[in-house]
């Protein structure tokens, strides 16, 4: 058995991450029906078939001769790799960049029966057939140029590894940091609408108490006046027939006819005077009512600073959660499920609507470089709290101008009141 060095294993474990990027790269592109540069980096390579390439090479060794043993002894050990690998990448980056949750007789989606005997098949074909002709491309090298062609790519590899790890994990912090913005913008919301509906309700009892009192006080006025004039009414009607031998009992009639009057507008003022002071309560409903104002512009202010807490994160990681998530057009999250089918949904109507351009040229020779961002609120149209995948140019002297988002903005009805496109344009 010939014995590799350091530098020959990891030379072989560049060979089958590229040739395992190209099978998935062709596989992916086939169902998705457009090319996909699949993978977790950015380069043509895959590092967990090449990972699992080493794996099978190395737990083979005592069984290359005796076939049956072979494939299962590299079936075990590259399924238990696939799961190990599946699960810590889920727990990392609460993402699953590969599910197998539809498959039959699967195990928590990391891996499933169908991918556990096409392991078994391609550790045959490794051991048996790709690591013949790869063996010999290697080692027909001289043993300075595979050190050197490994220093050479090794830094590239893992400026790259860096760079999508940071991504998956910026893709984890938007996740995270948009559920706890949608329960809290939620909790706000429902705030929000009791208390409107609490202010209505005082201004409705208000308005109601009002329009009674002044009713009470109308009848009142109304009745006493009737009275009054029905009393002088009798008077007069019993004094004419009599005035000239009664003159006496007129003038006493006429003088008990005032003092009724004026007991029935004592009693009528005292009435209005109570009626009047139970419109006394008014200023303490005018007070709740202003107090519930106050609390509702307290709740729309901090919905507002929610949202834009949200959308620096989003600015600083639209453009490599987008590439991340179109390497990787099947990845799914269950710890972070609405997120992240939100904010896959904006990349997608993003590549329908229109191709990346990464230059626009504007007034003659002065070219800007167009950058996107994600923005999260409270959308009145769908009344949730959503994601926009907004597109922008840069300006000169670092302004920025807003040229259009995903979410149809320019139809919406709400739009002139759009708390979104407000963020979006600041």
């Amino acid at each position: 058995m010939t014995i590799y060095s350091f530098s020959q294993w990891v030379l072989f474990f560049y060979i089958y991450c590229f040739l395992g990027w190209v099978w998935e790269s062709v596989y992916v592109s086939v169902k998705e029906k457009h090319l996909v540069n699949r993978g977790f980096l950015k380069g043509p390579l895959l590092p967990i078939y090449g990972s699992g390439a080493i794996c099978v090479l190395v737990v083979t060794i005592p069984f290359r001769e005796n076939i049956p043993l072979m494939c299962l002894s590299g079936m075990a050990a590259a399924t238990v790799l696939e799961y190990v690998a599946g699960a810590v990448m889920e727990k990392l980056f609460h993402v699953r960049y590969w599910d197998y949750s539809d498959k039959f007789m699967n195990l928590n989606g990391h891996i499933c029966l169908g991918s556990t005997l096409c392991w078994g098949v391609m550790t045959v074909l490794v051991v048996r057939v790709l690591q013949v002709y790869v063996e010999k491309l290697v080692l027909a090298l001289d043993k300075g140029i595979v050190e050197a062609v490994v220093i050479l790519v090794t830094p590239f590899v893992t400026a790259d590894a860096v760079t999508s790890f940071r991504a998956a994990i910026r893709l984890r912090d938007v996740l995270i940091q948009w559920e706890r913005a949608n329960e809290e913008m939620q909790k706000l919301a429902r705030r929000k609408q009791e208390l409107e509906l609490a202010i209505a309700e005082r201004k409705s009892e208000m308005e109601d108490m009002f329009a009674e009192r002044k009713l009470e006080v109308e009848n009142t006025f109304t009745e006493r006046r009737t009275e009054l004039g029905q009393a002088v009414n009798e008077r007069k009607t019993e004094l004419g027939t009599a005035v000239a031998d009664w003159r006496q009992e007129f003038e006493n009639a006429v003088k008990n006819a005032g003092e009724k009057a004026n007991e029935t507008f004592t009693m009528g003022a005292q009435e209005m005077s109570e009626r009047i002071a139970a419109l006394g309560e008014l200023p303490g409903k005018i007070a709740t009512i202003q107090e519930l104002t106050d609390k509702l512009a307290a709740v729309q202010e901090k919905t507002a600073r929610l949202a834009g807490e949200n959308d620096l994160l989003h600015r600083i990681s639209a453009r490599s959660i987008r590439g991340l998530l179109k390497r990787n057009p099947r990845a799914v999250s269950f710890m972070n499920q609405e997120a992240f089918d939100d904010v896959k949904k904006s990349v997608s109507r993003k590549d329908d609507a229109k191709s990346d351009s990464e230059e626009k040229k504007i007034k003659g020779e002065t070219r800007l470089m167009e950058t996107e961002a994600f923005i999260s609120g409270f959308c009145k149209k769908q009344n949730q709290t959503r994601t926009v995948l907004c597109e922008y140019e840069l300006t000169e002297g670092d302004g920025r101008i807003l040229l259009g988002s995903d979410c149809d903005y320019g139809r919406c009805e709400y739009s002139r009141d759009c708390t979104l496109m407000a963020q979006a344009k600041e």
